[in-house]
């Protein structure tokens, strides 16, 4: 919500003076390439975020490859560079904003700069929910921590994880629940359990039940989200798919044979599907 906040206020502001709101961003985020060690999973793939700042109504999107050159950038030469490629008349930033080589620019010296190289400068607020200000650190702990109601409000939207559909073993649908099988590398996700979801590919939209984890039973070491979607078998091997989470079914644990495993997932996608019809109803 915070960064559709200031979206909202920038295309604002472009359309009541007549000029275009042109969104600048990182890839990878500069942790990944400074701190590597310290870098946050991604709140989802670089598409994904694309599509999510352009459906906000900005007229374009630039992206920035962010390196170790860009990074030692003084905060001036850095604002020099975007005004020389955008001439733009107007900035708008969140109210945290830093820049420049240590982060050691930041609104009050934007400002300064913007004076004299002809442009103004204006900073969105702190955004709060539930007593707190709505960041990304803030939904990465909410979904790490299974609070998807808590990560849908700082979203603004239920968390979800999307990518290309690949191949599994096909062990779900030798059990009689064929899954959708996602990548989750490097992105953030809830803790390893059952979950009920929704999925879209196109047009299309089902209601379903996900595993996330490692697949103790079966002596798995990767970690996978595989999604059954209820009353279809849709071949979505290569489509796009995103998983939106709704709920925690259960947390994930071991089974002694297959049977028992068959028969507990019966349980989860009975339990899921009634969490998806009390939320629609």
């Amino acid at each position: 919500m915070g960064h559709r906040q200031i979206l909202a206020e920038l295309v604002g502001h472009a359309r009541a003076v007549g000029g275009p709101a042109i969104v600048v961003t990182f890839d990878p985020h500069p942790r990944k390439i400074l701190f590597p060690a310290e870098a946050p999973r991604r709140l989802c793939h670089l598409h994904e975020r694309l599509a999510l700042i352009g459906a906000c109504g900005v007229d374009a999107v630039f992206l920035l490859r962010f390196t170790r050159k860009l990074a030692a950038m003084e905060p001036e030469a850095f604002i020099a560079m975007l005004h020389r490629r955008f001439a733009f008349r107007h900035f708008h930033a969140g109210y945290d904003f830093a820049f420049g080589r240590r982060r050691c620019g930041h609104i009050d010296a934007l400002r300064a700069i913007g004076e004299r190289m002809g442009f103004t400068v204006s900073a969105a607020d702190a955004f709060e929910m539930r007593g707190a200000i709505v960041s990304s650190s803030r939904i990465r702990s909410a979904v790490e921590a299974a609070d998807l109601d808590l990560a849908a409000e700082l979203l603004g939207r239920r968390f979800s994880i999307s990518g290309h559909v690949g191949v599994g073993d096909k062990r779900g649908r030798r059990l009689g629940f064929p899954t959708a099988n996602l990548d989750l590398r490097d992105l953030v996700h809830p803790p390893a359990g059952i979950y009920a979801v929704r999925g879209f590919s196109g047009e299309a939209r089902w209601g379903g039940a996900a595993y996330l984890g490692y697949r103790p039973t079966f002596a798995g070491r990767t970690l996978v989200l595989e999604s059954h979607f209820f009353d279809v078998s849709p071949d979505l091997y290569r489509r796009r798919l995103r998983v939106e989470f709704v709920r925690r079914v259960r947390e994930d644990r071991v089974f002694r044979d297959g049977a028992s495993l068959v028969r507990q997932i019966e349980r989860d996608c009975a339990a899921a599907r009634a969490i998806l019809l009390a939320e629609e109803g």
